[in-house]
């Protein structure tokens, strides 16, 4: 059964700092909605906000307050030291694998470069670690090539469990499917679910998933709703239309899950009750 995983908020204080409480408030609303995993500290976590202390603590938090979810962490950084200190704490505290954006600064490293990086974290790790490439070229502009892919299959493949495709072409996610039927592939694209089901996709990591777990639940359990779709595809375009983790924020803190703004540079959600209002004018599928 394809799977489930919340690219999850991070609840902060008024002050910016991690809230663990109502980050333990936010995994029990999504595990009652049926949800089989989160990622913390992805781009909807804003991981790239904080630092390395920081998104070591909100990682430990999530794996011990998990309650039988899977938990996937967000462990890319810029740094290969920091991205290797990162991923080694997360799968000690018993992260079940860790999703790894490129670098994506120095351009010019071209493939081979970023398949060396990707090759150094392996190296680093012990045998059995898992981790998750993040395919994300709208936001870093590195794209996870089949020469990468290939050739970390061919160099660590017990290390290499999947891909998160957060492209926007469904094409290309059928690809992956296709092509690495050894991989669970995960599309980042709520818009394209149905079809990435239909393709053989292993299940999603979608931010939309933090306000609208259920919708996305029904879909993965049946590809064939379309009304379904329809309210994903609709509530994921709206979230955009500000900034997605801005809004999702203001839409939980609405619902009562206390979440905060997000860190700069992101702003918050200029009116959060209004956000509110035109989230509740999508009518979900019964």
């Amino acid at each position: 059964m394809p799977a489930v995983y919340v690219a999850i908020a991070t609840p902060l204080d008024s002050k910016g700092a991690f809230d663990a409480q109502a980050m333990s408030q936010l995994l029990a609303h999504l595990h009652d909605a049926g949800v089989d995993g989160i990622v913390p500290c992805g781009t909807t976590g804003e991981g790239p906000s904080f630092s390395v202390a920081e998104r070591s603590e909100i990682i430990r938090h999530c794996i011990s307050a998990r309650a039988g979810l899977g938990v996937i962490a967000g462990t890319g950084c810029q740094s290969l030291n920091d991205t290797i200190t990162l991923t080694k704490a997360a799968l000690a505290a018993g992260a079940d694998a860790c999703l790894i954006l490129p670098p994506f600064f120095f351009k010019q490293a071209g493939e081979q470069g970023v398949l060396a990086w990707y090759r150094a974290i392996c190296d680093a790790l012990p045998r059995n670690s898992k981790i998750v490439l993040y395919h994300i070229p709208p936001m870093t502009g590195v794209p996870i090539t089949p020469t990468i892919i290939d050739g970390l299959l061919e160099s660590h493949p017990t290390h290499i469990a999947g891909i998160k495709d957060s492209g926007v072409d469904a094409a290309h996610t059928a690809m992956l499917t296709a092509r690495y039927p050894q991989l669970a592939i995960y599309t980042g694209n709520a818009p394209i679910l149905a079809q990435a089901i239909r393709d053989g996709a292993a299940g999603s990591i979608l931010a939309v998933a933090n306000i609208v777990p259920r919708s996305v639940r029904i879909l993965t359990d049946d590809p064939a709703r379309d009304d379904a779709q329809v309210h994903l595809a609709a509530v994921d375009g709206y979230i955009r239309k500000v900034g997605a983790v801005a809004t999702i924020k203001a839409i939980l803190a609405q619902s009562g899950v206390p979440v905060g703004n997000p860190l700069p540079p992101q702003l918050p959600h200029p009116d959060a009750a209004d956000a509110y209002r035109a989230f509740s004018d999508y009518p979900a599928p019964a």
